[in-house]
C-alpha cells in the first residue's frame, strides 16, 4: 500500500504509440515507444549539476546477481536479466527494465553510448508486459532505498539543500555528483563520472536516479 501512495506521477498512455518503422528495421521486436514513454523519470540526471553537492565515490544499485565491489562500470549496471527495448530517435536509447507487480516498482537502465541512467521508482505498472522481479530488497551499496526520508539519506550522503523539480508540484530533490562544477571542467575533459538524485514526495524517496558518464 505503501508503494501506490508514493508512486511516482507518471501516467502510461492512454494509447500506445507507434513504434517508428526505421526502429522497427534494425531493432525489430525491441522497439517499443510505450515503454520509452512510461518509464519513471523527473528529467535528465544532469538536470542538477549546478546545484548538486559534490561526494568522493560513484554509488550502484545492489541487484540480484550484481556484484556490489567498484569496477570500471561501478553504477552503470541495471538489471541484466530485464526485457530489452529501444526507443525514440536521438542516438536511440537503449535499456533493460524489471517491474515488481506486485509492489508496484519499476528498475531499469536506459542511455546510448557513453551515458547510461540506472533508475529504481515507485511507478504504475508499465503499459507492455515486462520481466516480473521481486525488488523489495533494491538498495544502492551506500544503503539507499525506496521510501526512506530525507533525513535518512542525508544521514548516508551528507547534508544537501533540497531542490524543487520544475513541472512537479509537491515534490523535492537531493542532488549529488562526483563531478566537479562546469565552470571548472566538463565532462568532456573529466574521468567517468556520476550524478546520484533522489527525489522525495511528502518526505518520502520515491525515486532514485543514478547517471553515469565518461
Amino acid at each position: 500500500m505503501l508503494a501506490l501512495l508514493l508512486m511516482a506521477t507518471i501516467a502510461s498512455p492512454q494509447a500506445l504509440p507507434t513504434n517508428p518503422p526505421e526502429c522497427v528495421q534494425y531493432y525489430h521486436a525491441a522497439c517499443n515507444e510505450a515503454l520509452g514513454e512510461w518509464l519513471p523519470t523527473f528529467g535528465g540526471s544532469k538536470v542538477f549539476w549546478d546545484v548538486a553537492t559534490h561526494v568522493a565515490s560513484r554509488d550502484a544499485f545492489v541487484y540480484e546477481g550484481e556484484p556490489s565491489e567498484p569496477s570500471d562500470r561501478f553504477g552503470f549496471e541495471g538489471p541484466a536479466d530485464g526485457t530489452s527495448f529501444v526507443y525514440g530517435f536521438a542516438g536511440k536509447p537503449t535499456g533493460r527494465v524489471v517491474y515488481d507487480y506486485a509492489h508496484n516498482i519499476a528498475f531499469y537502465e536506459f542511455g546510448c553510448c557513453s551515458g547510461r541512467d540506472v533508475v529504481a521508482a515507485y511507478a504504475a505498472p508499465p503499459p507492455t508486459t515486462v520481466v516480473d522481479r521481486d525488488l523489495r530488497t533494491l538498495k544502492t551499496v551506500r544503503g539507499v532505498h525506496l521510501g526512506m526520508t530525507s533525513a535518512e539519506v542525508t544521514f548516508i550522503y551528507g547534508s544537501a539543500t533540497a531542490q524543487s523539480v520544475a513541472h512537479h508540484p509537491g515534490v523535492g530533490v537531493l542532488a549529488y555528483t562526483t563531478w566537479p562544477p562546469r565552470k571548472e571542467e566538463t565532462m568532456i575533459h573529466s574521468p567517468c563520472g556520476q550524478f546520484e538524485n533522489f527525489y522525495f514526495r511528502d518526505d518520502r524517496l520515491v525515486l532514485i536516479q543514478i547517471g553515469n558518464g565518461c
